[in-house]
């Protein structure tokens, strides 16, 4: 039924992606709330119309579920839960959208997002709505959303409507006609027609995978590395990266709990500034020496929210032919913004962000031009985080590092640090032995201290096969030949 609904009314309008998490937006509810005007008409209408309803259809209309109205970033919501054994969440959809469209072509669905993971069903629906009069109309934005667990045994579903600026009419008559729907007197609808929504919401999550694959396979196309995140990887925390403590508080404060909780974030703004408006990082530098952790870091971040890491070298992007770069930049990264949530990772960005001077080549010019309007076109809920990094901030364009968020310097690992890093790879030496070396591998990044612990291991192996050797483990001596033998090499 969802199919052929959205076939006849929708599909020309309508982008696929993977959906934002559903856990960004089922906390709506419990948002701070600013009784502005907008809110105020909202709710005095709504009222006015739940009252009607209960006179119509009389006292088994007590239970109706209470509308809650709030504020995500720069938008206003309103929302009520359903109980989805007495509806048809696909009847609510064609009822809040046919409303919607007796705008008489001012309402367009810009992209749908839909997911089926764990039993747990998340929509959302975009669209843009002109209002005023011919002459002057103005575009506004709106979200649909619904979320809930498509089980008998947790019924509930959450309906949320969210627009910029106001609510028109046509918006809250919409909201009513969904709430009508979801809550006019019915028999219960037998448990077996959620087998058959359970089985469309499967065929949606199929038809979804294969849209994602197809954008990885785009993506891997370009000669970009994607990182995806697996939820049964529990070693690639915090404790994988030595050292470096206060960085990671600042990544933690700044950016995965702003990913994480985004409510808590946005509904401080909404208490702190005049105009409500997001305060969630968009760009983030990582600055400091090769090998001190810099790519690894934004591994980290992307396990530990569960979202997509594209590594996205210079030399994937760059050609000799004019405005071929900066077209295939802005192909890769709208083919990033597919994926839904995502984080794009940017190394050696001085190589595009330079000072724009004579010297500063052409090429380069342009796309730095490009990043700059992506960075500056993010809207408030946007899923894409920007990662750059750069051992040399020092030369980075004025412009480029006015639009940085947070910037996190990564220096060379201090003795204790080193000291961390050779238990991670040398666990069966004493912690004499690891101090050792942390004093003889004074100024080597991590990296560093990793090459020289596998050159050791293999080393020692040949060892073994050549019966040089009896113990099974390399010995303190192994490490320190190894490590001396890298500071002659690179002396």
């Amino acid at each position: 039924m969802f199919r052929r609904f959205l076939n006849v009314a929708t599909l020309p309008l309508i982008k696929y992606k993977k959906p934002i998490l559903a856990a960004s937006f089922i906390s709506l509810t419990s948002f701070y709330c600013i009784e502005d005007k907008n809110i105020l008409e909202a709710r005095k209408k709504i009222e006015q119309d739940i009252l009607k309803m209960k006179s119509q259809f009389g006292s088994d209309a007590d239970n109706y579920p209470e509308v809650k109205y709030g504020t995500k970033g720069n938008r206003y919501s309103i929302t009520f839960i359903a109980d989805q054994r007495k509806c048809d969440i696909f009847a609510l959809l064609v009822n809040i959208l046919s409303s919607l469209q007796k705008l008489d072509g001012s309402f367009k669905i810009k992209e749908v997002h839909s997911t089926f993971e764990n039993q747990i069903y998340s929509l959302q629906i975009d669209f843009e709505e002109s209002v005023g009069n011919p002459k002057s109309k103005i575009k506004t934005q709106g979200t649909i959303y619904i979320y809930g667990e498509m089980t008998n045994e947790k019924p509930s579903i959450q309906i949320i409507l969210e627009k910029t600026d106001q609510f028109s009419n046509t918006d809250l008559e919409a909201f009513m006609a969904c709430y009508i729907e979801a809550n006019r007197p019915r028999s219960m609808v037998h448990p077996k027609n959620f087998q058959s929504n359970q089985q469309i919401q499967e065929e949606i999550k199929h038809q979804q995978e294969i849209k994602t694959e197809k954008t990885l396979q785009e993506l891997e196309k370009t000669g970009v590395t994607i990182f995806l995140p697996d939820s049964k990887e529990k070693n690639l925390d915090w404790n994988y990266l030595a050292g470096y403590e206060k960085q990671k508080r600042d990544i933690e404060d700044t950016v995965l709990l702003a990913l994480q909780y985004p409510e808590i974030y946005e509904s401080l703004t909404a208490l702190t500034r005049v105009k409500n408006e997001p305060n969630r990082p968009k760009a983030i530098l990582f600055e400091g020496p090769p090998g001190t952790g810099k790519t690894t870091t934004a591994r980290i971040m992307a396990q530990q929210v569960q979202i997509p890491l594209v590594y996205l070298p210079i030399e994937s992007f760059m050609s000799k032919w004019y405005g071929e770069s900066e077209r295939q930049f802005a192909d890769i990264w709208k083919s990033c913004q597919k994926l839904g949530r995502v984080i794009i990772f940017i190394d050696e960005i001085d190589a595009i962000a330079q000072q724009r001077g004579g010297e500063m080549h052409e090429v380069s010019r342009r796309i730095l031009s490009t990043l700059l309007r992506k960075i500056d076109s993010f809207e408030s809920n946007t899923n894409v985080l920007l990662i750059c990094a750069t051992n040399r901030k020092q030369d980075l364009d004025a412009a480029m590092l006015s639009r940085i968020d947070l910037s996190v310097k990564f220096d060379l690992p201090d003795h204790q640090a080193r000291q961390e890093i050779f238990q991670r790879y040398a666990k069966h030496l004493t912690d004499k032995e690891r101090d050792i070396l942390s004093q003889l591998s004074n100024g080597m990044s991590g990296r560093n201290i990793s090459d020289i612990c596998k050159d050791a291991e293999r080393r020692w192996a040949a060892k073994l096969i050549r019966k040089e050797v009896t113990e099974q483990l390399p010995s303190l001596a192994q490490y320190k030949e190894t490590l001396t033998q890298r500071l002659n090499n690179f002396a």
